[in-house]
Order: C-alpha cells, then structure tokens, then sequence
C-alpha cells in the first residue's frame, strides 16, 4: 500500500497528469461553450443593428454639419465648449417591438434584400426619426413579393386537370389494331372496286347462243 502511495506521489511529482489535465480542460471548455443562436434570432439582431447603426450615423452628420454652419457664419469655432454630445433619438418601445416581431416574418435569405432597399433610401438624406419606417416598409416589401407557395388543395386540383388531359397515342391506338379475322375498311373498299361476277347455270349460257364445248378449241 505505501508502495502504491509513492508511486502515485512521483507520477503527480513528474508531471504525468496530462491525460487528466486535457480531459479537465475540455469539459471545461464544452460547459462554458455559448449555445448557438436560432437563425431567426439572428435575423433580427442583425437588421436592428443595422437600424440603430444608420441613426446615430445620420445623427452624427447632422451634428457635424451644424457645427460647420455655425463655424462658417460666426467665424469663430465653439465646439470645445461642448461638453456633451445631444442626446439622440431612440426608437420608442411599443415601435421597436413591432419592428422585432415584423423581423420574425423573415426568412435568413431575405436578409440581404432587405438591408440592400433599406441602404439605397438612405440616398433621399431622410431624419434618424424616419428610419424604423423605412426599415418597417421595407420588410413589407420584401414579405409580400414573395412568390406564392402553392397549397395542398391547389396542388392536387392542378395534377388531376393534368390526368385529364391525358390522350393516347393516335399511332398506338387500340382501335386501329385491326382484328385478324375482321376485314379491314381498306380491304372491303378493294372488294367493292372489282366488277361482280354472276353465276350463270349451263341452260342459262346455251340459252344467250354462246358457242358449244364442242367449238372450243383444243
């Protein structure tokens, strides 16, 4: 037993923990690993992210271009005299989670669409307040020029308009597959070209003066 102690004691003393240590770091890693967000979470963070972005860039604008006016027409620069910034707009509640829920409806490839419509109406200069509307707007866009998924009953109602529409093959038809023993319509039309031929009896052929068997020639 006190042989066992001791040689536990040196493999702690040279350092041959390393499996124990590996295996320590790796459940440690797993359990502070942050779970992965649905996309949809995703979605939304991304697209209010973008939103507040543009507003305090659009504000900051503003702000810089006030300060330029003032220094143009004074000639003198107060700026340093600011000691904070104004306070910026803040989209209100009630709108920002309507805005949250709207982002919801969208689907992870729509994303791009959106921030791209939303980025080209920057172009009109609009207000930082004006913007939740514009974002707002354009995912109404986005959603309903989507195309329209076809339904079960729609799609059952257009696959029996297609069976119906179903017409055999004119070459393969059965009822050009003439029967062997039924004559065709071609064939009579044949019989009915051709001149009768009447039956006549011996007395009915001596009768008309046709020459006798004995004046036929041998």
């Amino acid at each position: 037993m006190k042989n066992t102690f001791l040689m536990s004691e040196e493999l702690i003393i040279s350092g041959d923990m390393d499996p124990i240590k590996s295996i320590w770091k790796s459940f440690i890693s797993e359990s502070h690993r942050p779970p992965e967000k649905d996309t949809k979470v995703v979605v939304v963070d991304t697209i209010i992210h973008e939103l507040e972005y543009h507003i305090k860039e659009l504000e900051r604008i503003a702000h810089d271009k006030e300060i330029d006016d003032r220094r143009r027409n004074t000639g003198v620069d107060y700026s340093w005299l600011i000691s904070t910034a104004p306070k910026g707009f803040e989209i209100p509640q009630l709108q920002r989670l309507e805005l949250e829920e709207l982002c919801y409806k969208i689907k992870p490839e729509e994303c791009s669409r959106i921030l791209s419509l939303f980025r080209d109406s920057l172009f009109n200069d609009p207000l930082p307040s004006h913007l939740p509307r514009i974002m707002r707007s354009c995912i109404i866009q986005v959603i309903e020029q989507r195309p329209k998924e076809e339904t079960l009953t729609e799609w059952v109602s257009k696959r029996t308009l297609s069976l119906t529409r179903i017409r055999p093959n004119p070459k393969v038809s059965p009822s050009q597959l003439g029967d062997p023993e039924v004559p065709s319509h071609e064939e009579t039309r044949r019989c009915y070209s051709t001149p009768a031929l009447q039956s006549t009896t011996a007395p009915e052929f001596c009768h008309h003066g046709h020459p006798g068997i004995d004046s036929l020639p041998v």
